[in-house]
């Protein structure tokens, strides 16, 4: 699958310009909407695409990262489409000229942040990249694409690969910044945290094993959790297996079986555990749950 239409009529377009390089596809569209469109894809491959016309200020979209949908929001002249991240978009119509650059999955190092999981901060700054050096590049590539010169695929190859550096430079600095002024985790991080302890809950995952799973230090991941959540990571632990613990209760199960299947050393640290918690004895929540 190269691109595939999600939702509105297949997008039309004169090809003015092409060139292709190893994991690269580089070209010049012009595309003509008589009306205003409400168009989605989803392309296997990174896109980069660079109004050359101008992107009317009313184009509005939303990514849709694991079937979830961000927030609207505004589409600059520069944007970036994450391989495999469905995009809808809408806009006013008219004549618009636009360069795209795509790119090959899992040909670029510098592209594999955007190749596991993705923030929505990042996916916001992916939709409107303010970036007045990489505009005037873009410009640049545009002009050795209509007049080829003297070593076109090297000038086009370091204007592409330039972009590129460009593209995670710009995406990453409301990341940075949020960390840089919060000292906390990422909301990506804690996600990953999360996923990771929901399904680790029969074994009671280690510090090390979850700074792992978040890529930090255990120390850095100890006093950056707490200060991202007001809690302690084993007080977020033991909720999340208290939680499911109600939930096995409910099904019917027994107390003992119950502490078995979610690492409790004993039936009984698991009572003292979840009365600590819930405010009941798991026999007493088991009972009224019956009721």
């Amino acid at each position: 699958m190269i691109e595939q239409t999600l939702v509105g009529p297949k997008r039309t377009y004169e090809l003015d310009a092409n060139f292709v390089l190893p994991g690269i596809d580089v070209q010049i569209r012009t595309y003509h909407r008589e009306a205003p469109t409400h168009t989605g894809i989803v392309c296997s491959r990174h896109l980069l695409s660079v109004s050359l016309s101008g992107r009317p200020r009313s184009s509005i979209g939303r990514y849709i990262p694991d079937r979830r949908e961000t927030e609207p929001l505004h589409l600059g002249n520069i944007i970036f489409v994450p391989g495999g991240v469905p995009v809808v978009g809408y806009g006013p119509g008219g004549v618009e000229q636009s360069l795209s650059c795509r790119f090959d999955f899992g040909a670029f190092p510098e592209l594999a942040q955007f190749e596991r999981d993705i923030s929505e901060d990042w996916l916001r700054a992916c939709g409107d990249i303010r970036a007045p050096q990489m505009k005037e590049m873009m410009r640049r590539l545009a002009f050795e694409l209509r007049s080829p010169g003297f070593a076109r695929e090297t000038i086009i190859d370091l204007l592409v690969r330039a972009a590129i550096v460009d593209v995670v430079r710009c995406t990453r600095q409301p990341e940075e910044k949020k960390r840089h002024y919060s000292g906390g985790l990422s909301p990506m991080q804690l996600r990953r945290l999360t996923d990771y302890i929901t399904n680790s809950l029969e074994r009671s995952p280690t510090i090390p094993e979850l700074a792992r799973a978040c890529d930090v230090s255990a120390g850095h991941l100890m006093r950056s959790f707490r200060q991202s959540t007001g809690e302690t990571i084993h007080a977020h632990v033991q909720r999340i297996r208290i939680e499911r613990a109600k939930l096995l209760l409910k099904e019917k199960r027994s107390v003992k079986e119950t502490a078995y299947l979610l690492g409790f050393a004993t039936p009984s640290g698991f009572a003292v555990a979840f009365k600590r918690l819930h405010g009941q004895t798991p026999s007493e929540f088991r009972r009224s749950a019956s009721c």
